[in-house]
């Protein structure tokens, strides 16, 4: 395979490996179907041989599982296998050289179970693909990593084992660098967040490492985002922190966050006495059985009562993604790079400022009233103070490795890709 790639010479490495693993694996099954009597795809090997190399190639690393309440489910992902990633770097390939293929369905309608439907040609969904064409263009021109060396990532890894962050920890891909939307019961009104990009399901614990072009960033949310649409909907004033009342102690953020999640479950849920209880629910911390506790967050909110249960959520999401949106789309006319999480989004630390000012903007455009947002600062680049005298290593700064590395490959893939662009057609390949 390495052989067949080295031959077409000035190709993509990584595209022209990928195409020659699925285009075997494609061959195998379309035989197997038969729908054609023999293999098309050259094989000098037998079908057992074949089977182990392709075998030896990816790995499931987190099995399909089907929620019966359709809540928790989760698809099945593959990872690639050392002998894959040392075949790749034998032929210096690198995760940047990955991407989503750009006629990818961006714009995604579930139904009820939450499977993907068709919906042919849409006004709107046409309108939303070409805006969010402009936003992964603005994602993809930019490099997203965590300043972790994969020694330190992997014991990060390693810690997550059978926790909440499991799953997320597997499918770390920093290839996945663009998203797309999902709409919800068929209805472009509910729903519509962006998905799909590595650092929305990066565990919360590594986002302050996250790095934008080797520089340290710095995420901003909106405080309490569907309770501050509500009250600005109702014409009522914003909290600073609209779940403040329900804490048993102020500025406690284990408990706020059991608030806040139990408070978007009563929105999102189409009854309260059917709410499954939340992940990760402690009665250690509220002091209450989780019955108690939903009802409890109920009789905090009289204003809200009407919400809660009623399903409304979901278009509160839509338009929480429109937010996102509109923010997103003012940092791409900049050309800056503006990576979202749902309710938040991270920049350039720099960018801080000119951020809070957008997102205000937004929300006020929205709603007619500003919303308060908090501010997390990465810690990527702080390095602690020594007194010790650093020696220079030129090994290290000739041979760069994890994130500087991946850093190093993506700008000489933007700068060969710059320069293919302005030489004459007669001189490219």
């Amino acid at each position: 395979m390495e052989n067949e790639v080295l031959a077409n010479a000035g190709v993509d490495v990584f595209e022209e490996v990928f195409k020659l693993i699925f285009t075997k694996l494609y061959d195998e099954m379309a035989t197997h179907r038969g729908q054609h009597p023999y293999l098309r795809f050259r094989n000098t090997n037998t079908a057992a041989q074949l089977k182990r190399a392709m075998q030896d190639l990816i790995v499931l690393s987190t099995p399909h599982w089907d929620d019966p309440e359709k809540k928790r489910s989760r698809v099945a992902r593959y990872m690639a296998t050392p002998s894959l990633l040392c075949g790749l770097d034998r032929v210096s390939a690198s995760v940047v050289d990955l991407r989503r293929h750009k006629n990818a369905e961006g714009i995604r309608l579930k139904n009820g179970d939450k499977r993907l439907v068709e919906y042919g040609d849409d006004a709107f969904a046409n309108a939303a693909r070409n805006r969010l064409r402009i936003i992964n263009d603005m994602l993809e021109s930019h490099w997203a990593d965590l300043a972790r060396t994969d020694e330190q990532l992997a014991a990060d890894l390693k810690e997550m084992v059978g926790t909440r962050d499991d799953e997320a920890a597997q499918s770390f891909d920093f290839a996945a660098r663009t998203v797309h939307r999902v709409f919800n019961n068929e209805d472009w009104e509910q729903g519509g967040r962006f998905y799909g990009a590595w650092w929305i399901s990066c565990p919360s614990r590594l986002r302050p490492y996250i790095l934008i072009n080797g520089k340290r960033t710095v995420e901003v949310d909106y405080s309490g985002l569907h309770a501050a649409m509500l009250y600005a909907q109702d014409g009522q004033p914003i909290p600073d922190d609209p779940y403040e009342r329900c804490l048993t102690k102020k500025d406690n953020k284990t408990e706020r966050k059991l608030v806040k999640l139990t408070f978007n479950a009563l929105l999102n849920a189409d009854s309260v006495n059917r709410i499954s209880e939340i992940e990760d629910y402690s009665p250690e911390i509220t002091r209450r059985s989780w019955h108690d506790f939903k009802w409890y967050i109920v009789s905090k909110y009289p204003e809200f009562r009407q919400h809660f249960g009623s399903g409304v959520g979901l278009r509160l999401q839509r338009k929480d993604s429109d937010l996102a949106e509109k923010v997103m789309l003012r940092f791409a006319a900049m050309r800056y790079a503006c990576l979202p999480v749902h309710d938040s989004f991270i920049v350039h630390h720099g960018l801080q400022d000119e951020l809070d000012r957008i997102m205000r903007e937004a929300f006020e455009a929205e709603f007619g009233v500003s919303g308060k947002v908090g501010v997390d600062i990465g810690i990527g680049e702080v390095v602690p103070g020594c007194d010790v005298p650093i020696e220079p290593d030129l090994d290290r700064l000739l041979k760069s490795e994890g994130y500087e590395a991946r850093l190093h490959a993506f700008w000489d893939r933007q700068s060969a890709a710059e320069q293919d662009q302005v030489l004459p057609s007669s001189m490219k390949g």
